[in-house]
């Protein structure tokens, strides 16, 4: 695998990969969205799992068809104590078509930790 971070925040080692191996946890919403998009990229579906929410995690959550990431772009983050979002655009490629994702991710903090919650497509 590449050197380079998924996300576009520099070396993988640096950036998200101590978030998947669980030595550091993710500070802010932004922290968290940019390290999952790295997990869909990599195809790290326990990352994914285990940050996503209790409440709203999918019960039957894979990666299989998970196309190829191409690049992640955030628009806005938001923090307002325990609560936070993150608005971006994540591009991959399936098949032979590049196309493009834009959501207004939510996140909450419980224990100190950030948790995916819901977001809307756009």
């Amino acid at each position: 695998m590449s050197n380079k971070c998924p996300c576009g925040g520099g070396k993988y080692t640096k950036c998200c990969q101590p978030f998947h191996q669980a030595t550091k946890l993710p500070r802010t919403p932004e922290e968290l969205m940019r390290s999952r998009y790295s997990a869909y990229a990599r195809g790290l579906e326990d990352y994914v799992r285990a940050t996503w929410h209790a409440s709203t995690v999918p019960e039957n959550l894979t990666l299989d068809d998970n196309p190829a990431w191409l690049q992640l772009q955030i628009l806005a983050t938001g923090l307002h104590g325990n609560r936070g979002y993150v608005h971006f655009k994540a591009y991959f490629q399936q098949d032979d078509e590049i196309a493009v994702m834009e959501e207004q991710s939510y996140f909450i903090r419980e224990n100190s930790r950030w948790y995916y919650l819901d977001g809307e497509v756009s």
